[in-house]
């Protein structure tokens, strides 16, 4: 359709203007005589001879006599060039690939007949038909989106031929867009976790030319490609831990090579990860709990209980019999905290500090307590496992295991207890009952995790993991290496998640127990993973830190030091994290930024 809409009009006016011609010469020999007519000068308008009635710049004076006349085209004009016969070529001239606003294109033609024009597409749309050489048009890029498009010149001859020529031009007419920013805008960072992290994403049509990040107006960084990430101390900002919280203003700006420029500008402010510390007498082995009133109470290896308000302010202290190295149980209803002690002495003391009751089991407890469903269960150390009153201390039941138990209890809903043994067995009891036990190739010292199908998740120090169904049939087993000395965590996403002795943090695929990640931490791991509402894991090393970790890939988000072992599982609550150390401090740090 092109070739033939420029050929019927080229014949067209041709025609029409050659007859014209031939109609107003006196000296015509015959209706078709271009190259007999006698005009004093060529018109290059219409490409034929015509005389001064019809072309604007032909010569005023007397015509010469008629004679054959061969055209001898102009080239400063004329377009295209005769380049032989049977010839016909367009080229499409840009000097740019990528352009903006008001774009010019031209073409150039080589033809050995006359050209008809030459038309100029965006993708399917003509933009423009230009019929005298030189031969160009301008696009407005801003009416067609941003991206790359197809540009194309077309052309025919008198002869019948045709030509077109195309390039891939990219039309950009936006500035570069940031579509991610670390920190993002209201964020809150932490002056422990080291310098301030800065990152930027850029989506453009584009290539960006340069990119700057600035914090309180110092220049950060200055690149000219991507990635886009650059770090600045605190100091740098004059800023101390004594002087925060502070505000910090950010500012992420892009540029791309047609000199668009996009910013975001926003505050953040940084706090300091670390509330307060408590010194005590002992080292803290042990975790803590929470009373219903928010106070935390822990023991320590000075045969001291303590209770602390949320601010780090002593409630209350108690002088036990023996050393407090087991994680203590909560009975939410009564307001009651359960704690086993060295001397083989179990007590319940109250939120203001006074002791409801205590009994002598005759043996350490191996593991953690576990308060559920109206009964204490404690695990002695010398191969029993108790069931008590926690109203009064009293006697349920007990029942002997064949080994030396070093493993915290679980509960499941049905009342069931688990409790893993070192003559290589976890053991599930009922009402003083054994119901089964399933056999492992090391001691286990680990505490179960119960799934939400009652599932059995635990960890044996031969380095494998264990999966049996609440009736104790095998699911599946997972070898990790490391002997595994904590409590399993079934994670929000219904994974399992292990710590153990290899300095690894892994999780598992719940169904079948296929890795899924495993991050490497610093120090053997005596604690147990516990999550946060954001999907945060924590655990305590005996590298002396605290590792916060992503649930969903394993990265290391951050980790916060107290340069001594930490053996206790770290206790949640809210916006904190409550745990004890070897060196004997008892520690409140922020797991996310204060309200």
């Amino acid at each position: 359709m092109r070739a033939s809409n420029l050929l019927v009009l080229m014949l067209c006016l041709f025609v029409v203007l050659v007859s014209a011609a031939c109609d107003d010469c006196p000296e015509c020999e015959s209706a078709d005589c271009p190259f007999k007519c006698p005009p004093a000068k060529q018109c290059p308008e219409f490409d034929v001879v015509t005389p001064d009635a019809t072309c604007p710049l032909v010569d005023t004076e007397a015509p010469p006599p008629c004679k054959e006349i061969v055209e001898q085209p102009d080239e400063d004009v004329i377009e295209p060039v005769d380049a032989g016969p049977g010839l016909l070529t367009v080229s499409l001239i840009s000097d740019k690939t990528i352009v903006s606003g008001i774009a010019q294109f031209s073409a150039k033609v080589t033809a050995s007949a006359a050209v008809m024009g030459v038309e100029f597409y965006v993708d399917t749309t003509r933009i423009d038909t230009d019929l005298i050489p030189p031969y160009s048009t301008t696009v407005n890029t801003s009416q067609f989106p941003d991206g790359p498009h197809f540009v194309q010149v077309f052309t025919a001859s008198t002869d019948g031929l045709t030509a077109s020529d195309s390039k891939s031009i990219t039309f950009d007419n936006s500035p570069p867009q940031i579509t991610k920013t670390v920190p993002t805008e209201g964020d809150a960072v932490f002056f422990e976790d080291g310098p301030l992290h800065m990152e930027m994403e850029v989506d453009d049509v584009d290539a960006i030319k340069n990119a700057i990040f600035r914090a309180n107006g110092l220049e950060v960084g200055n690149f000219l490609a991507p990635p886009f990430f650059a770090d600045v101390n605190y100091e740098d900002l004059y800023m101390d831990i004594n002087s925060l919280p502070k505000n910090v203003y950010l500012l992420f700006e892009a540029t791309d090579y047609l000199q668009q420029k996009s910013e975001k500008t926003f505050n953040i402010m940084v706090h300091k990860r670390h509330q307060w510390t408590f010194v005590t007498l002992g080292e803290i082995w042990a975790s803590a709990v929470r009373f219903p009133d928010g106070n935390i109470v822990f023991g320590n290896n000075n045969n001291r209980i303590y209770c602390l308000n949320p601010s780090g302010g002593k409630v209350w202290e108690y002088t036990a019999d023996g050393t407090i190295i087991v994680q203590p149980a909560m009975d939410p209803g009564s307001g009651r905290a359960f704690f086993g002690t060295t001397a083989g002495t179990v007590l319940a003391i109250d939120s203001g500090g006074s002791v409801a009751w205590n009994k002598d089991i005759s043996t350490p407890p191996g593991g953690a307590l576990a308060y559920a469903n109206g009964q204490l269960f404690v695990g002695g150390y010398a191969g029993k496992l108790y069931s008590l009153n926690p109203d009064n201390g009293g006697e349920q039941w007990q029942v002997s295991l064949p080994g030396y138990v070093s493993a915290g209890v679980v509960v499941g809903v049905d009342s069931k207890a688990y409790v893993g043994c070192q003559d290589n067995n976890l053991y599930a009891i009922s009402n003083g009952s054994i119901q089964w036990s399933i056999p492992t190739g090391g001691e286990v010292w680990s505490t179960a995790a119960i799934g939400p199908d009652q599932s059995i998740y635990f960890g044996s120090n031969d380095g494998w993991v264990y999966a049996v169904t609440g009736s104790g049939g095998p699911k599946w087993t997972e070898e990790i290496t490391g002997q595994i000395w904590g409590r399993l965590l079934v994670a929000s996403d219904g994974n399992v998640i292990v710590a153990s002795t290899s300095k690894y943090v892994t999780k598992l695929k719940a169904d079948d127990g296929a890795v899924i990640w495993s991050t490497k931490t610093e120090g053997i791991s005596y604690s147990s993973p516990v999550e946060g509402g954001d999907g945060t894991l924590y655990v305590g090393t005996t590298a002396g830190k605290i590792f916060a970790l992503n649930l969903e890939d394993g990265k290391i988000k951050w980790t916060y030091s107290v340069g001594n072992s930490i053996h206790a599982t770290p206790l949640l609550v809210n916006n904190s994290l409550y745990f004890g150390s070897t060196d004997r401090n008892f520690y409140a740090i922020y797991a996310l930024p204060p309200n």
